[in-house]
C-alpha cells in the first residue's frame, strides 16, 4: 500500500519545531528496534496537533517527558500518530520505541535489507 503524495501546495506551518533528535537502532533482520527521543517546542507561527509520519512501524511504547502515553492519549493509523496539541506543553521530549522488519521491507524506503546488508534511503 502506498500513501498519497505530499504536495507543496498542501504545506502547512508545523505546530511544533524539532530541536534535537536521538535515535538508537538495535538491528535484527526481522525485528529491528528503534528507540527515539525527539525534543520539540511549540511553533509560535503554527497551530494544531503533533503529527508524526511513519509506515510499517510496530509501536511498542510512547511517552512525553518520560510519562508513558496511554492509547487514549493519541490516535494511531497505518501512516500517522497524532497527539492533540492542546494536551502538550510548550516544550517537551517525545519518546518512542518501535519495531520494524528490514528483511521484508521491499519498498526501498526507510530501513531495509539488500543482499544481507542493512540500507536506508536518505531524502536529504
Amino acid at each position: 500500500m502506498t500513501t498519497a503524495p505530499i504536495r507543496l501546495a498542501d504545506y502547512q506551518v508545523p505546530a511544533f519545531l524539532i530541536e534535537d533528535v536521538h535515535l538508537t537502532f538495535r538491528l535484527a533482520p526481522n525485528a529491528t528496534r528503534v528507540v527515539s527521543r525527539i525534543r520539540f517546542r511549540r511553533n509560535p507561527e503554527g497551530k494544531g496537533d503533533l503529527r508524526l509520519d511513519g509506515e510499517k512501524l510496530g509501536l511498542i511504547a510512547a511517552s512525553i517527558d518520560g510519562q508513558q502515553l496511554l492509547e487514549t492519549d493519541y490516535h494511531l493509523t497505518q501512516h500517522h500518530m497524532t497527539i492533540k496539541g492542546d494536551r502538550l506543553p510548550d516544550a517537551f521530549t517525545f519518546g518512542a520505541e518501535v519495531e520494524v522488519d528490514p528483511e521484508n521491507n521491499t519498498s526501498l524506503s526507510g530501513l531495509y535489507m539488500s543482499k544481507g546488508m542493512y540500507c536506508t534511503q536518505c531524502e536529504a
